[in-house]
């Protein structure tokens, strides 16, 4: 009887254990990291600090149709306030929103509309195209992105994608560091959870 019991016990403990582990592991999974988008850009000549973090503060969603059990078709609309760009040092965030880089006084927005989405390579994976619209210039982008959590009402996704800062007329094109001190190509990373509006 004691054995019984002692086996019965074993089994229940394990049992609660493993309950335990499915629990939290799946609560992991659905916890998606917090919103960001970061642009990385390198100098010239190679800085201790490269790549450099430019992260934009504020952004906003305006727009975001889709089924998170079916991502392809969906559309979305990422406005980005150009003027909320830090990167670590004041001096340098003045200097990226003058006339001579982003032009902010003029220029404080950035617009990305995403669309055409489609089912990628590999599970969770997703391709689309994305319109960027900054300084005058409207340009699309191929892009892909996975969708890491969803729940009834929204998916979270991350992407990464590369682009040069010349096809928005930021900085001039030159290898000389003085005269353009940031490298022409920059990558783009974003982690956000979308809701359905």
């Amino acid at each position: 009887m004691n054995r019984r019991m002692e086996l019965t016990m074993k089994l229940f403990n394990a049992f609660v254990l493993a309950s335990v582990l499915a629990v939290s592991g799946s609560a992991r999974a659905a916890d998606p990291e917090p919103d960001s988008i970061v642009v990385l850009a390198k100098h010239v000549e190679a800085k201790p600090d490269d790549p450099v973090q430019i992260k934009f503060e504020k952004f906003k969603v305006t727009k975001a149709t889709f089924d998170p059990k079916k991502v392809e078709g969906a559309k979305a609309t990422i406005v980005i306030d150009a003027t909320s760009l830090k990167s670590g040092i004041d001096k340098r965030d003045g200097h990226l929103q003058t006339a001579d880089f982003l032009d902010t006084a003029k220029n404080a927005t950035i617009t990305v509309d995403v669309d055409k989405v489609k089912k990628g390579a590999k599970d969770g994976s997703f391709t689309a195209e994305a319109t960027v619209k900054f300084r005058g210039v409207t340009k699309k982008y191929p892009m892909t992105f996975d969708v890491v959590a969803t729940t009834a009402d929204s998916i979270s996704i991350k992407s990464e994608y590369e682009f040069s800062r010349l096809d928005f007329k930021i900085g001039k094109d030159s290898k000389d560091p003085k005269v353009a001190p940031a490298q022409n190509g920059l990558v783009i990373k974003i982690a956000l959870t979308l809701k359905k509006t």
